[in-house]
């Protein structure tokens, strides 16, 4: 074993800078950790279904959209409606009981949910147009304007009877 003195100062100068930069980066990355824990918990966190009627308990041509508040913080959802294939938003109308329930614009407290009802023979002539079989989303709009979107769904419409005819509007071109 060797002498305490045989130890000089200038041997710990590396184990002490190694062990000044081991810890500002352990603490670089808890500030961030806890950073990121301050972001998550204070935004909103909607999450967002879209569901055929069938599977909800009501009627074939109701396509529901849920959204269920998973954060600690309540929620204000203002709008709902889907997504068409092109992009294209289509916003269930405000101040109509009947179309979702708890009425908008409803404040979610943490597990709450609304759910908007999106009657498909309504919008027909709208959504024939891009197919028999198409992909829709549904989405909520919260106090903020941001948007929460749901998950792809494919749906097949409902077929029209053979007298029924859609009349579209011929597309402009310049």
């Amino acid at each position: 074993m060797l002498p305490i003195e045989s130890f000089e100062t200038s041997n710990w100068e590396w184990v002490n800078k190694w062990l000044v930069e081991i810890l500002a980066i352990y603490a670089a990355i808890i500030s961030t950790y806890a950073l990121y824990l301050v972001f998550r918990l204070t935004r909103p966190q909607l999450k967002v279904f879209l569901s055929p009627g069938r599977e909800t308990g009501r009627d074939e041509n109701i396509l529901t959209i849920t959204a269920l508040n998973n954060g600690r913080k309540p929620v204000t959802v203002t709008a709902c409606g889907i997504i068409m294939p092109d992009g294209k938003k289509i916003t269930l109308p405000c101040g109509t009981n009947k179309l979702t329930h708890p009425p908008l614009p409803a404040r979610l407290k943490e597990g709450q949910t609304c759910d908007g009802f999106f009657y498909l023979p309504d919008y027909l002539p709208t959504l024939l147009p891009y197919g028999q079989k198409i992909i829709l989303q549904g989405f909520f709009r919260d106090a903020e304007k941001s948007e929460h979107i749901s998950e792809p769904m494919h749906l097949e419409l409902p077929r029209l009877p053979e007298n029924v005819l859609v009349l579209t509007r011929p597309q402009r071109q310049e």
